[in-house]
């Protein structure tokens, strides 16, 4: 006796390893990209958060009167209302400059969120 089989649905165990071979190949590729990805948005965050502070600290500079020589941390700037929360990993000295320009002039190296940003 043979069985006919006819209208049967499903899929092969070769069509089911094909698609577990292309699924794995599109994560091999999307997995780095994705991870790449994070990475370079982390970094603009940083920076965006750097930029803000240095534009905060200038307009603290212009609020409190200060002068050339002048110093204050970012620990000021919370203190005094300027900012929520510090953004750097350590505090971070600004001095002002000529013109009222602000610099950081401690640590060497600022951080945010372990992320080294770029001193202007």
């Amino acid at each position: 006796m043979v069985a006919i089989l006819k209208n049967r649905k499903g899929v092969t165990l070769v069509e089911l390893l094909a698609v577990i071979v292309i699924m794995g190949i599109i994560a091999a590729i999307a997995v780095p990209a994705i991870t790449g990805l994070i990475a370079r948005q982390r970094e603009n965050a940083a920076q965006a958060s750097y930029e803000v502070c240095v534009e905060v600290a200038e307009n603290y500079v212009d609020s409190e009167e200060l002068v050339e020589d002048d110093t204050f941390t970012s620990t000021d700037l919370v203190t005094d209302g300027y900012l929520e929360a510090d953004p750097f990993d350590a505090v971070v000295t600004f001095t002002v400059g000529v013109a009222g320009a602000v610099s950081i002039t401690a640590p060497a190296d600022p951080q945010i969120d372990g992320i080294s940003v770029p001193i202007a």
